[in-house]
């Protein structure tokens, strides 16, 4: 089997590789799995989930554009890795168009995540395709690295993408769920900075419950480790959540730069705020139907709170959506028809969006109620 290098050397990564090793022999052993030995990770939808989570949570090792244990960002399809030339994608996209709409997965997920399993229905980008002139395009990347590590990643994926496309780009627009939010925005940030040819062409940025301004969770491990490490009898359980990986990390304040989490100079807010002519959707969601609820903000989508998904310090238009979970952000047909209409629709003057309309997902008859607009200062 692949070996494991799980979150660098010492007792914990030895742990963890050990773990991980367990679990995917597992995998390998579950009854009518139709994998083959050597490809089980590869062809096993149980299999390609514990990579997913493996990466994500311990932050395996990978050699850029390498196999899928670990996963290294590439653009996948049929779930497979795609190479970037010329005659690759034009084989792989017999009908491209010339606007690329480009899936950014979460923390411990990969491309899967955009595929409803045991659902009727086609992936996301599958149905946005259906009406609109677009292509779908996903990604699977290594979660557990830095976001800047993976925004630069992004960046260079994007200019080969960009480079070998069949047809003339025209206009690139990022989709990211959760952590894969702030992975496009990092790589729109480098993209910029360095002057990327791909950069001019990105118009739009959709973030699915992506926490803008830190997570609650993260933020209370850390909290919890600090005090977990001054407490003697405490050391094996601060050692254990030491182990949870560089991206999780990232994941307490949002994190887009390397030196953020570095420590290396001050953080700006100014170098948080996208570039002018980038227009961008935030999605929040709660589990309840009222967006003010006690619920709502004690517990948001059960990982994203309200706040931190909206972001008000960046401009950009915002929807929420009530009686949704994190992962339903994923594949509800609510979600689906919102960004379908804002993909419709033009700027507003002068480039401001201050746009706040509040979806429920049921009426209290059961119905799919009408959008209505609720306009903040």
């Amino acid at each position: 089997m692949t070996s494991i290098q799980a979150g660098g050397s010492g007792p914990g990564g030895g742990l963890a590789s050990r773990a991980l090793g367990t679990v995917l022999d597992a995998v390998r052993a579950i009854p009518g799995l139709a994998v083959r030995p050597s490809g089980a990770l590869v062809e096993s939808w149980v299999g390609q989930r514990v990579v997913g989570f493996a990466n994500g949570a311990f932050g395996e090792r990978a050699a850029r554009r390498g196999g899928v244990l670990p996963a290294a960002m590439s653009v996948r399809l049929d779930h497979r890795p795609l190479r970037l030339d010329a005659r690759s994608l034009a084989a792989a996209y017999p009908s491209a168009g010339g606007r690329l709409v480009v899936f950014v997965h979460g923390l411990v997920d990969t491309e899967r995540a955009w595929f409803p399993i045991g659902r009727s229905g086609r992936d996301f980008g599958g149905r946005l395709a259906t009406e609109l002139p677009c292509t779908p395009v996903y990604l699977r990347y290594n979660s557990g690295r830095h976001v800047s590590d993976n925004g630069r990643e992004l960046a260079d994926l994007l200019d080969e993408l960009v480079e070998g496309w069949p047809v003339e780009v025209t206009d690139v627009v990022l989709v990211g769920h959760s952590m894969g939010g702030l992975v496009a925005r990092s790589a729109v940030h480098q993209a910029h900075a360095r002057a990327a040819g791909w950069a001019s062409l990105v118009t739009r940025l959709v973030c699915l419950g992506t926490p803008h301004s830190g997570a609650p969770l993260e933020r209370a491990v850390v909290r919890v480790a600090t005090l977990l490490d001054r407490v003697r009898p405490a050391a094996p359980l601060s050692w254990l959540l030491a182990l949870r990986s560089d991206g999780i990390k990232d994941l307490a304040e949002g994190y887009l730069h390397e030196h953020q989490w570095a420590g290396d100079e001050p953080v700006e807010q100014a170098e948080a705020v996208l570039p002018d002519g980038v227009r961008q959707l935030y999605v929040s969601a709660t589990l309840s139907h009222s967006e003010g609820s006690v619920l709502g903000r004690l517990v948001g989508d059960l990982l994203v709170e309200p706040p931190t998904a909206a972001d008000h310090d960046q401009t950009a238009e915002r929807r929420w959506l009530g009686g949704l979970t994190h992962f339903d952000l994923l594949h509800h047909e609510t979600v689906h028809q919102t960004l379908l209409d804002w993909l419709r629709t033009t700027a507003g003057r002068e480039g401001r969006f201050a746009i706040h309309r509040a979806w429920n997902t049921r009426s209290s008859d059961g119905r799919d109620p009408a959008v209505g607009d609720g306009a903040r200062p």
